[in-house]
């Protein structure tokens, strides 16, 4: 995962949670993405006892991404796994392309090749004799959890969502805010950061989603810059590494070249309430009030707006207090303190996931 602090798309995955006897076991499995041809690879959890068992498919954030999601030492999908595995649930996670043992670079993959390689985890699952295909659900981290919405409402064997820290407005929103909350954690001027935002980032940014030939789009970057030195001190320049003007030239290209992916062009294009005011299975969303990258209160409304559009009944908002995008005990929240956090994931994050599918479980109108 990239994160460049003028485009700053920073969708991280993440206290450890040992087991001290395992009431599960772990499969290496593969399966097929049929439409694009390409094997997936992945462990699925299942428990030791009983039969029938429902599913739980983990879907990554953004970067290529292995099926543990580690970032700095942490790996919240194991750690989900193993919780959800030592109550009764199957639990599959997989390598992103790119990521874990798929190590060929698949640069030109973009949110809808995600999305099929989820169909073919769902897909998998149903094949699998230990799992009840009716109780098959999907959690999603950060950008997962703009997967996941679209693969629930693709088909109708998905009974239910977990949304993991994720977006609920356009992601151009989202990434503006991000930029907000990230440079506001690092103590800058607020009306500098609203002037860097509006003046320049919404629309250089927004500018690389309408397609813009490369001409006109250094040139509105160049003419952008142009506006924030007449606005903004040397200083405050710095604080946001915006180059004087006779340096400007490889900060452009920069800005540029890091734009210019398939990745990048559909994921700032993308609505998650398009998905969102489809769905109708029972969906929990939780998001951390640390979380700097997706902000909870912007988010959250988000999803309830879309969800309460689409005429779900059985939805749950969750914030949990203190917690950053890796669901981690957070001070800031910025992810210059991921590496000094130890373990996995918040037991609290673990506990209301099964509290919540549990209820669901009981329910017969679930199964």
């Amino acid at each position: 995962m990239s994160f460049f602090i003028f485009s700053s798309l920073l969708f991280l995955s993440g206290i450890s949670y040992s087991q001290q006897v395992k009431n599960y076991h772990e499969e290496e499995v593969s399966f097929l993405n049929k439409t694009d041809s390409i094997q997936l690879t992945g462990t699925l959890t299942i428990p030791n006892s009983g039969k029938n068992f429902p599913a739980v498919l983990l879907i990554t954030g953004s970067g290529p991404q292995d099926r543990d999601e580690t970032i700095l030492g942490h790996k919240p999908f194991k750690a989900i796994a193993d919780y959800l595995g030592e109550r009764g649930f199957a639990v599959l996670r997989y390598d992103d392309r790119g990521g874990g043992k798929m190590n060929k670079i698949f640069a030109s993959a973009t949110l809808n090749h995600f999305i099929k390689d989820a169909n073919a985890g769902v897909d998998f699952l149903k094949t699998r004799k230990e799992v009840n295909p009716k109780k098959i659900g999907l959690l999603g981290h950060s950008e997962g959890g703009s997967v996941a919405p679209a693969v629930a409402t693709q088909r109708k064997d998905v009974a239910f969502v977990v949304l993991m820290a994720a977006p609920g407005v356009r992601h151009m929103d989202l990434m503006k805010q991000q930029n907000r909350d990230l440079f506001r954690g690092m103590k800058l001027d607020s009306t500098a950061i609203e002037t860097y935002i509006n003046e320049y980032y919404e629309d250089v940014f927004s500018g690389f989603g309408k397609g813009l030939d490369s001409t006109r789009q250094v040139q509105l970057i160049s003419n952008k810059l142009d506006v924030l030195r007449q606005k903004l001190p040397e200083k405050q320049l710095f604080n946001f590494m915006i180059p004087a003007k006779d340096k400007e030239g490889p900060y452009i290209r920069q800005v540029y070249q890091s734009t210019q992916g398939k990745w990048f062009q559909q994921f700032i294009n993308f609505d998650p309430g398009v998905y969102l005011t489809q769905l109708t299975v029972p969906t929990l969303a939780i998001n951390g009030t640390k979380d700097v990258q997706v902000n909870a209160d912007l988010n959250l409304q988000g999803i309830e707006k879309s969800l309460q559009k689409a005429g779900n009944k059985q939805y749950k908002i969750v914030k949990l207090e203190g917690l950053n995008h890796l669901m981690l005990p957070a001070k800031t929240g910025l992810p210059q303190e991921y590496a000094s956090i130890k373990g996995d994931i918040d037991p609290a994050f673990l506990t209301v996931v099964y509290d919540w599918l549990h209820g669901f479980i009981r329910n017969s109108a679930f199964c």
